[in-house]
């Protein structure tokens, strides 16, 4: 088995984890990893069924058994696609990774 390492794709970053969480899961062929607010979403796509699980505290995992296109869909192709290896996945999104996301407090000026 080859190394897997963190796979970016635009807004949204895959771990690979060593095992699958506990949590519900669901027999996929297509998953949403990244949605868009403009519907441009980030979408891993296979011929093969695979998992999508929701882990108990809401993070969503992927377990692939095949290599999976990651697509971004969009009316042209801003994130090129990527094959993502097969194995399991931890999906987070840039909100989650990105430290300077973090809202920082707001200063009024007085007139």
């Amino acid at each position: 088995m080859s190394m897997r390492t963190p796979i970016r794709h635009g807004e949204i970053l895959l771990l690979p984890v060593a095992t699958v969480p506990s949590g519900e899961s669901e027999q996929v062929t297509s998953c949403i990893v990244g949605h868009s607010e403009s519907g441009h979403h980030h979408v891993l796509e296979s011929d093969q069924v695979f998992a999508q699980i929701v882990a108990m505290n809401g993070d969503l995992f992927v377990d692939l058994p095949t290599e999976t296109p990651l697509r971004h869909h969009k009316n042209h192709q801003q994130h090129r696609e990527l094959t993502v290896p097969a194995g399991t996945w931890k999906v987070v999104r840039k909100t989650e990774f990105d430290i300077r996301s973090t809202v920082a407090p707001r200063r009024f000026v007085a007139d």
